[in-house]
């Protein structure tokens, strides 16, 4: 019984290790960033939403950006072309210009340097239903 309780730590001690190297590098591969910056990165996703989009709207509802993120990510099931729209306090409504290719199962950033507060949607080309995560 001893020798299986060793065996089971020692693949338990492997999973972890591979589990953390796997979780490590998607982050910083997803970004390229230093050390520092990754640890900025990582406190980001940390705080992600969950979106849905029904088949025939192009519009997510309203998110509002935070202290987490420097930028407006996106993580879609499915591969999506979408864009950022925003709701300022004052002034009008505005879209950004370009679609971003959003590719499934991985975050991409649309929107880069938002101030913080700054309430916003996601627009999408297609009508097809889309669900996935969002951070800000």
């Amino acid at each position: 019984m001893l020798k299986n309780s060793r065996i089971f730590s020692a693949v338990s001690g492997l999973v972890l290790v591979v589990g953390s190297l796997v979780g490590s590098a998607s982050v910083a591969g997803a970004v390229g960033a230093s050390p520092q910056g990754s640890e900025q990165i990582k406190s980001c996703f940390d705080h992600f939403h969950t979106y849905y989009k029904e088949s025939g709207a192009y519009f997510t509802g309203l998110g509002t950006t935070t202290s987490n993120c420097a930028n407006i990510n996106i993580w879609p099931k499915t591969t999506r072309d979408v864009r950022v729209c925003f709701y300022p306090k004052s002034g009008s409504n505005f879209c950004q210009d370009q679609y971003t290719t959003a590719r499934a199962n991985e975050w991409t950033s649309i929107a880069f340097d938002v101030l913080d507060g700054s309430d916003f949607s996601f627009q999408f080309r297609s009508a097809a239903q889309s669900d996935g995560w969002w951070a800000a």
